[in-house]
């Protein structure tokens, strides 16, 4: 029996996850409870540090830590306001290498220890006016092959994720009153949700990432589902010019 901790394991594909692990003892660290019963239920948020050590030293043992906390925001970068692309990468990225400095002593130790990150397509295929939450996902993916580099005994992944079906893409801030900007951000935006609505399933990513906790050796980097990775294997071969004009006509920026 492992004993795993997922951090945002209250909704989306967090919670997902917490209900495909099966005899398993969970924890779940976020700001609301997860409803599946028998998870241990730590409450603090991820830009908190002072909760998040709070919790971790709850726990005696730990086998694998999931982290799935995220939160994104639509804004162009010259009109952001500096308290919301911070909290952004606070959640995103800061809260991550928090819960990975807190879990590793543990997790070294551990017979079989692992860590998985959700990061995104979006971390490899830039994100129209939502460059803030590419830019964190992107960093996701160096700081998972970063800690193969540092402590190669325990496997480190990032999980890279596509538009999936959850209630994320409604709780996205979304700026107005950008001037030149306003049109194409809404566009964007509206493209983005759409995307994200007929994407995979919450279910069907959680079952991914279960199998790559499960795997014997999986590598730095998974990116899940046939489309995601038809899609950010294409852009990574093409000129830079048509990456622009690809991107551009995906948010129907033209």
């Amino acid at each position: 029996m492992k004993n795993i901790v997922i951090v945002g394991g209250s909704s989306g594909i967090g919670l997902a996850v917490v209900q495909n692990l099966s005899g398993e003892n969970i924890a779940n660290i976020s700001r609301t409870p997860c409803v599946v019963a028998g998870v241990n239920n730590l409450t603090a948020d991820v830009t908190d540090r002072a909760a998040l050590k709070k919790a971790f030293s709850r726990l005696s043992r730990i086998d694998a830590l999931i982290y799935c906390a995220g939160t994104s925001m639509a804004a162009p970068v010259e009109y952001a306001e500096y308290d919301d692309y911070k909290r952004l990468f606070e959640v995103n990225l800061f809260g991550a290498i928090e819960c990975c400095k807190l879990a590793m002593p543990m997790l070294r130790t551990a017979e079989d220890g692992r860590i998985i990150i959700l990061s995104s397509t979006g971390g490899v295929t830039p994100i129209a006016y939502d460059g803030f939450y590419s830019a964190s996902k992107a960093g996701i993916i160096s700081l998972c092959a970063e800690l193969r580099l540092e402590a190669p005994e325990v496997k480190s992944t990032a999980v890279v994720i596509g538009g999936t079906q959850t209630q994320f893409s409604f709780k996205r801030k979304v700026y107005t009153d950008c001037g030149e900007y306003d049109e194409e951000l809404k566009r964007a935006s509206d493209s983005l949700i759409k995307m994200e609505q007929t994407g995979y399933s919450a279910e069907f990513v959680a079952q991914k990432i279960v199998k790559i906790l499960y795997a014997k050796n999986p590598p730095p980097k998974v990116t899940v589902g046939t489309k995601n990775k038809l899609v950010t294997g294409l852009y990574k071969i093409m000129p830079w010019r048509l990456k622009i004009t690809a991107l551009r006509s995906a948010y129907n920026l033209d």
